[in-house]
């Protein structure tokens, strides 16, 4: 998602049906307001960052992943909290503002992959004593 949102010409338009319902206007009705000729800019620029941010959070915690191999059973509990308050918040913000996005399928996944990760870990938890 985050390399996507580097790579992509018009970033805003990966989501534009999520967005444009949140703003309750087109991107198109948008630009063309008077006032707004940088407005495309400021979002590629807003999209570019947030974008930086995802690919390197992503980055970080599969290198911590890889390198620990998660052998310490506090490293793994404090990461499953830390994505456990993340999925909370994103399927709140999903359900609150944007409920009929196609987020909702990307989030209901990462739901599936966060029980998988506490099943897991609790496997894991085993073969620590």
């Amino acid at each position: 998602m985050g390399i996507g949102w580097l790579s992509h010409p018009e970033p805003w338009l990966l989501d534009r049906i999520a967005n444009e319902q949140i703003l309750n206007e087109s991107f198109q009705a948008l630009f063309q307001r008077e006032g707004n000729h940088n407005l495309s800019l400021y979002l590629t620029n807003i999209y570019r960052f947030f974008g930086l941010w995802v690919s390197a959070t992503g980055a970080l915690t599969i290198i911590y992943t890889y390198l620990t191999r998660l052998g310490a059973p506090l490293s793994r509990m404090l990461i499953q909290i830390i994505y456990l308050f993340l999925l909370i918040g994103a399927t709140y913000l999903l359900l609150t503002y944007i409920p009929s996005s196609h987020f909702r399928y990307l989030v209901g996944a990462f739901w599936v992959i966060y029980i998988i990760s506490v099943w897991s870990g609790t496997q894991l938890k085993k073969l620590d004593t």
